[in-house]
C-alpha cells in the first residue's frame, strides 16, 4: 500500500499521524493547544455542547447529531461559546467537514 505524504505544503516526509509527519504533527498539536482547544475538557463546554444537541438534535443530513462543530475554527478566532458558531452534526458529516478543513 503506498504511503501518503505529509499534508504540510512542501514537506516530502511520509504521514504518520493524522495526515502529517511526526515533526508537523507535533507542531500542529502545540498550535492547537495554544489556540484554546483545552476548552473541550471543561464543564462549561459539556454544558454548551449538551444544550446545542438538545436544541438541535438532527444533523443537516437528517441523522441524529452526536457532535458539535465550530463553524469558525477556534484557531481562526471563532467564539467557542457562541450558539451562532455551533453546528450539530452526525459523526459522518463531522468527519467530512473536519477533513475538508484540514486539507484546505
Amino acid at each position: 500500500m503506498p504511503q501518503k505524504v505529509c499534508l504540510e505544503p512542501g514537506c516530502p516526509n511520509p504521514a504518520s499521524y493524522r495526515g502529517r509527519c511526526g515533526e508537523h504533527a507535533t507542531q500542529r498539536d502545540r498550535t492547537i493547544q495554544r489556540a484554546g482547544y483545552h476548552i473541550y475538557r471543561t464543564k462549561r463546554w459539556r454544558v454548551v455542547r449538551d444544550r446545542q444537541l438538545f436544541l438541535h438534535p438532527l444533523c443537516d443530513c437528517g441523522r441524529i447529531a452526536q457532535h458539535v462543530h465550530h463553524r469558525v475554527d477556534l484557531s481562526d478566532g471563532g467564539n467557542p461559546w457562541a450558539p451562532s458558531n455551533l453546528q450539530s452534526l452526525c459523526g459522518s458529516c463531522h468527519g467530512k467537514t473536519t477533513r475538508r478543513r484540514q486539507t484546505a
